[in-house]
């Protein structure tokens, strides 16, 4: 029997139609999520290359801060009038060693050992890790550890008397115990390694105990046997001149010495690949070492030498590594290279994306 259309009622669609408004339909979707992954991929990297960007002005900022200031000792001695009182040499006390404001250790390995040797000069006089101990460290178990740090990267070290130092209350003799002012802020403490200092003369020393009084708080320089001890032989001052004179202390001043030691090795952190990131890493004074910038992964440092520095143009005219430097060179600058990343892999290749920045910095105190 024929079934007839009835009026105001309408035929389903054909077969040949629903196969055609299914291809139609794959190719709006297929077309609508490659769009998606175009505009998800094109996210990753904009943002990866934002990243690497933020990593590199950090790392640059963090090094150039300490760069400024290294050498500084508010009002500066000359530096054979910089008197070391502990039993050590300087030589034995690198985290201390205030007579050498910058220090850089260039790589010259065969790109895989991270033995001393591998940098030139040695760094064997770094505060390190050997043996589940530390050597070169005033407090055991902060060195750096070389098993992490990156072959063919360099490390450069700076030092300084921290800002703002703390003003004697009074004429400070070459065998006494300095009294600084202290309005309720002054944070010196106990095994701090600190120097008196003005235009005439500085001298470095260990505190080993606070007294309070009205006059201010006077920090004790108690002796003892040890490398890092004060030694019961050596003074303030080896001329034997005080640190001011009957009137005033004549702007004599107390502050911490603050060495930074930068370098790269393996972060704590692992990218989108489960890939373990690279770093740039930070010791402060006598602490242990701490991850500053995640995805950086090179450093080097260049330092601009003045082959004419009588004529009256204080600007560097060639760039040497540290170790290519004379003991009569005069350095007015150093230039630092860093290589940093995007940390995830955001295109096809296996690897983050990297690009390196550089920066020429001013040196202000290191003569």
């Amino acid at each position: 029997m024929k079934v007839e259309q009835l009026p105001g009622q309408s035929a389903g669609f054909s077969l040949i139609e629903l196969m055609l408004a299914m291809g139609l339909g794959l190719i709006v979707t297929y077309g609508i999520v490659q769009l998606f992954i175009g505009n998800s991929q094109t996210n990753a990297l904009l943002t990866g290359q934002s990243r690497l960007q933020e990593n590199a002005r950090y790392a640059l900022e963090f090094i150039s801060q300490s760069a400024r200031t290294a050498g500084y000792f508010g009002c500066d001695p000359d530096a054979d009038k910089i008197y070391n009182t502990l039993n050590a040499s300087w030589n034995q006390v690198f985290e201390f060693n205030i007579t050498r404001p910058i220090e850089a250790f260039d790589y010259v390995g065969d790109g895989n050992s991270t033995a001393p040797g591998a940098w030139a000069p040695s760094i064997a006089p770094l505060p390190r890790m050997t043996g589940g101990g530390s050597i070169n460290t005033f407090k055991d178990g902060t060195g750096i550890d070389l098993s992490e740090v990156v072959p063919g990267t360099d490390m450069v070290v700076f030092r300084r008397v921290e800002i703002p130092g703390y003003r004697t209350a009074d004429i400070v003799q070459p065998t006494a115990n300095p009294v600084v002012e202290d309005n309720g802020e002054m944070d010196i403490a106990v095994d701090d390694f600190v120097v008196i200092s003005n235009c005439e003369q500085a001298a470095l020393f260990r505190v080993t105990g606070l007294t309070g009084g009205a006059g201010g708080t006077t920090l004790v320089r108690g002796t003892g046997a040890g490398l890092y001890d004060n030694a019961a032989t050596e003074t303030l001052s080896e001329l034997g001149v005080p640190f001011g004179d009957a009137v005033s202390s004549q702007g004599t001043v107390v502050g911490r010495v603050a060495t930074d030691i930068y370098y790269i090795a393996q972060g704590a952190g692992t990218n989108n690949r489960d890939q373990r990131t690279l770093a740039l890493w930070r010791r402060s004074g006598t602490a242990a070492p701490v991850e500053l910038v995640e995805g950086v992964r090179d450093l080097q440092i260049r330092f601009g030498i003045d082959n004419t520095p009588h004529d009256n143009i204080d600007a560097p005219n060639r760039y040497v590594d540290f170790d290519g430097l004379g003991s009569n060179d005069v350095v007015r600058a150093m230039r630092v290279e860093i290589t940093a990343s995007t940390v995830d892999v955001v295109t096809d290749s296996d690897q983050p994306v990297q690009r390196t920045f550089s920066t020429t910095i001013s040196l202000r105190n290191t003569g």
